[in-house]
């Protein structure tokens, strides 16, 4: 390849802001349809891809992406960090440590979500007629691979599901989006052994079992010691350089680099690096959800969606769509998923109601599905004509999920609750500086009515929080606890005069908060009260009703009227 010229740096801007400009508008419309952005950047890509404007208008196509060398690798460059950037995202999602408090049932439920869809796919995928492979010697590593690739739900689109219905802060929220992260973590160590054996030629017992140790053992020293190593460095910047200034973003950024380097060079796949460098750095106790935040816009404002369109710009989507592989994939996949969560929740002795809310979260593909097999199509494992039915397949999962969850939701509300609040369960707090303060504050406000112990009471309370921030932005927090002693939900709210810092998604500190208590016989009493008044809080004019009086007997009123006007709560004095 010779130099980058101005004619390549001028097609590769006007490449660059067609697709991002395009996605953007596409994903406008898909979130309207309560749909995922990730088909809108796929859509826009076979759009402008070879699929559609290559067959009707090839001059066109040719004139703005021309087949050659060096302007396909301008593109892909910045697909490739999309790529990378995706799985940093997605892993700094992820805290590990708060995860592992759940991990009892939390890994009934990953354990089934890994074991059974393998062994509900692998048979049908083995037996696939010999033309949809690329070569009949690999036919147990191709099945064993895109068995694997059905046991991994799309946690991003269940968190998505999850947050529009409101259930997302709930304790089965919690435990979903536990068991769905613990199930990346294996799945992608995993997919990295597959993938080192492909990549090899052959299944030799000796190579597998260095592969196996190489992965486990970089695992292992990246969440023990390098944790402790980026806690000390990301501590330094906090407190020497401050929060606000940037340098935070800049070193999880080079973290990212740094391990996707290490991951490369003793022949781990420099994604895994990167998905295991996300998952450090959210351990880090100067990680907050702003920062966070800051990092989930940047990529898939800028890297992700540039990575999804070049996929489809590379595919010929049409040429290659096979319907019965397409059914394959989605019926098979979709349904091993969702037996696999519903068996793990009856494991994990969740309540009958929700073993198929649990399951239908556990239900969709998505992005993961898409950039494995990417991975494996770069990779020679599996042809386009396979690489296009996973695509198809994890779209149509996706459709399907958001209405499905929506009915099972529907369906748990039916039945009416009672709740607790009283007028002396509004308060008005001028002390408080710090989450602890209000906590203690709710305990001992519910003590002095009921047998409750105020500091049992706060320590359950507070380990709810110290799990996943109940915080939801815009100055709003919802703690929360399932009490054996109690028999009817407890509600208490608390307006906080100084603001609380809170570790909210949008760093805005907390003025309102609503303390759910609620009896471990009856789960379905917490959605139901979450739901109610995370909608109510999408009212302007409650929330302006909220921050306009400090009269207690006002906000009881207001509040209660939201309760009242809720027709699966009934209120009890």
């Amino acid at each position: 390849m010779g130099p980058i010229t101005e004619h390549h740096l001028m097609l590769f801007l006007i490449q660059f802001g067609m697709l991002l400009g395009a996605c953007k508008l596409a994903g406008l419309l898909f979130e309207k349809l309560k749909q995922s952005t990730v088909t809108a950047e796929l859509m826009v890509g076979i759009i402008l891809g070879p699929a559609i404007l290559g067959r009707f208008a090839p001059g066109i196509y040719q004139t703005f992406f021309p087949n050659e060398p060096i302007q396909r690798s301008m593109l892909e460059t910045i697909a490739w960090f999309g790529n990378f950037y995706l799985l940093l995202e997605t892993g700094l999602e992820i805290n590990f440590s708060r995860i592992w408090q759940q991990r009892g049932d939390a890994v009934k439920l990953s354990l089934a979500d890994l074991i059974i869809p393998i062994l509900i796919s692998f048979v049908p995928i083995y037996f696939l007629p010999g033309e949809y492979l690329l070569d009949e010697s690999q036919r147990t590593i191709f099945a064993l691979f895109i068995a694997a690739i059905m046991t991994i739900s799309a946690l991003p689109v269940a968190i998505r599901g999850m947050r529009d219905l409101n259930i997302l802060k709930s304790d089965m929220g919690f435990l979903i989006i536990s068991a769905l992260t613990l199930n990346d973590i294996v799945g992608w160590v995993l997919f990295t052994i597959i993938l080192g054996i492909f990549a090899h030629g052959s299944i030799e017992l000796g190579f597998i079992l260095k592969l196996v140790a190489l992965t486990l053992a970089f695992t292992l020293i990246s969440l023990t010691l390098l944790k402790r190593v980026v806690d000390r460095v990301m501590t330094f910047i906090h407190e020497r350089l401050g929060a606000e200034t940037g340098y935070k973003t800049t070193f999880i950024i080079i973290v990212g680099m740094v391990f996707g380097a290490i991951t490369l060079k003793i022949g781990i796949h420099s994604l895994f690096g990167f998905f295991i460098a996300g998952i450090v750095l959210g351990e880090a106790k100067h990680v907050s959800e702003k920062d966070r935040h800051v990092v989930n816009r940047m990529v898939y404002a800028i890297f992700v969606p540039i990575f999804f369109a070049n996929i489809g710009l590379h595919l010929n989507f049409i040429e290659n769509f096979d319907w019965f592989l397409v059914m394959v994939m989605s019926v098979v996949g979709i349904m091993s998923r969702y037996l696999a969560a519903y068996l793990g929740a009856r494991w994990a002795k969740q309540d009958r109601a929700s073993w198929a809310t649990i399951a239908i979260c556990h239900s969709p593909g998505g992005q993961m599905h898409i950039v494995i097999g990417m991975l494996a199509y770069s990779s020679g494992l599996i042809s386009e004509q396979i690489f296009v039915s996973i695509v198809a397949a994890a779209i149509i999962s996706t459709i399907v999920f958001g209405p499905w969850l929506s009915w099972a939701v529907r369906k748990m509300q039916k039945d009416k609750i009672h709740i607790r609040f009283e007028r002396d369960f509004v308060l008005i707090d001028e002390q408080s500086t710090n989450i602890s303060d209000v906590l203690h504050l709710f305990a001992e406000s519910i003590c002095t009515k009921t047998k409750l112990s105020s500091m049992l009471l706060y320590e359950e309370i507070n380990t709810r929080e110290l799990q996943m921030s109940t915080a939801t932005g815009k100055g709003f927090a919802f703690p929360h606890a399932r009490l054996e002693s109690i028999k009817q939900p407890i509600l208490v709210f608390s307006k906080t005069r100084q603001g609380i810092d809170w570790d909210s998604p949008d760093g805005a500190p907390v003025h309102f908060a609503f303390l759910i208590l609620s009896p471990k016989s009856n789960p379905k009493a917490q959605l139901q009260i979450l739901q109610t008044l995370a909608l109510a809080i999408r009212d302007t004019k409650f929330v302006q009703l909220l921050t306009a009086t400090d009269d207690p007997k006002k906000l009881w009123a207001a509040i209660h009227q939201v309760l009242k006007s809720c027709s699966t709560c009934l209120i009890v004095d």
